[in-house]
């Protein structure tokens, strides 16, 4: 896995200098927890309108990166749950390209992680992929640093073992 990259928030007062610094990390996180390209996109779009319509009344303007990752996130998983239970339970992200959006690997690792819960993947890009700490996780997914540091754990025990089995 990538190294951690180090937070770097800033204070942006020009949405369009946060499309251009985050908006790639963005759309990957979208891309992550629901699991594929449209409902990706939907989610990405509604929370940009979102925050757009927020932007003036964030207090800690350096925690932008973090404000915008926690309405991607809520936005995404909006968006599938609005999808079927049918779709969330067989759509399969069979061709993990969409995740390398999120997360640099190889095809083998990108199966890997195209079978992690929608939670397990999240945490997983969001740490290691984008660099935030754990509790910023949490923050960012409004839950327990515990459970996040549980979601991560399993993950990563499930990534083990999916690898493990690939190579035999």
């Amino acid at each position: 896995m990538p190294a951690r990259i180090a937070s770097q928030d800033t204070s942006f007062d020009d949405p369009e200098d946060a499309v251009r610094a985050f908006g790639s990390q963005m759309y990957a996180l979208a891309v992550a927890i629901t699991g594929n390209i449209p409902d990706a996109e939907d989610a990405y779009q509604i929370a940009w309108l979102d925050a757009l319509g927020h932007w003036n009344q964030l207090r800690e303007k350096s925690k932008r990166r973090q404000w915008l990752a926690s309405i991607v996130a809520r936005s995404a998983k909006r968006t599938r749950q609005h999808r079927g239970l049918w779709f969330r339970r067989h759509t399969l992200l069979d061709d993990a390209p969409a995740l390398s959006l999120a997360i640099h690997w190889d095809p083998t690792l990108g199966a890997a992680l195209s079978r992690l819960s929608e939670r397990q993947r999240t945490v997983i890009v969001l740490h290691y992929g984008h660099g935030y700490t754990l509790d910023e996780i949490a923050a960012i997914l409004e839950c327990r640093g515990g459970s996040v540091r549980g979601h991560l754990s399993r993950a990563l025990a499930n990534l083990r073992r999916s690898l493990h089995d690939d190579d035999a």
